[in-house]
């Protein structure tokens, strides 16, 4: 794992393609919000969308970009933004004891050596804010598609 690549791995207890599809169905809804005229996700479809910076903490605009898709299995969009691009990333993964998880990741990439040595003194403290959000968001994902 590269040192800008945050993860959370969640063992979740829905059925996994209803899990997917309510990953989808929220995520197709987020997308909506920005651009009403989306009906679908599919690989390329893109909106524009106002975010804050994590480092900088600045209000900016930013493309969001499907990247991959993958029915019950992946899910994975870009969020490019002035200084440079999140990759984030939702895996299925089965471990060697059958035991099912969904896996949460961010790949930051920099467009400079200076926010990245930014991004790296602040990743511990920002790692624990983190784990929380992305624990709260799986939870709410796992019980959405349980009821």
């Amino acid at each position: 794992m590269r040192v800008d690549t945050l993860k959370f791995k969640y063992s979740y207890n829905a059925d996994q393609a209803d899990l997917y599809k309510t990953l989808i169905d929220e995520q197709l809804k987020y997308f909506q919000r920005m651009d009403p005229r989306i009906r679908h996700l599919e690989k390329g479809t893109s909106i524009k969308a106002q975010l804050t910076t994590k480092v900088k903490k600045l209000a900016t605009t930013n493309t969001m970009t499907v990247k991959d898709i993958e029915q019950n299995k992946l899910f994975q969009f870009e969020t490019e933004q002035p200084d440079g691009s999140i990759l984030q990333t939702y895996k299925f993964e089965t471990n060697k004891r059958g035991k099912k998880y969904l896996v949460y990741s961010e790949k930051n990439t920099f467009n400079n050596a200076r926010n990245q040595t930014n991004f790296m003194l602040i990743e511990m403290f920002y790692k624990f804010f983190y784990n929380r959000g992305v624990k709260k968001r799986m939870q709410y994902l796992d019980d959405l598609a349980i009821n």
